[in-house]
């Protein structure tokens, strides 16, 4: 892994208005940083019962995520 290239998780919450409604959807963001400075924010929703997709969907951008820290061969 490249120390100028850092990849962080986090658990956050996006908050939505809706009229007079407000709800709240958990989800994880993978955020990427090159050289102390935020690149790429990615946020994947994830309910209390997730679907086959929402799996797929968080695999591929941790993957992406992973790849982006390997060095170019």
């Amino acid at each position: 892994m490249s120390a100028d290239h850092v990849v962080q998780l986090h658990w956050e919450s996006r908050h939505v208005a809706d009229g007079g409604a407000a709800l709240s959807y958990p989800g994880i963001s993978v955020v990427r940083s090159e050289h102390g400075e935020i690149v790429d924010r990615t946020w994947v929703p994830v309910g209390e019962e997730p679907t086959f997709a929402d799996d797929e969907a968080l695999i591929a951008v941790l993957h992406a995520a992973w790849r982006w820290t390997r060095p170019a061969a």
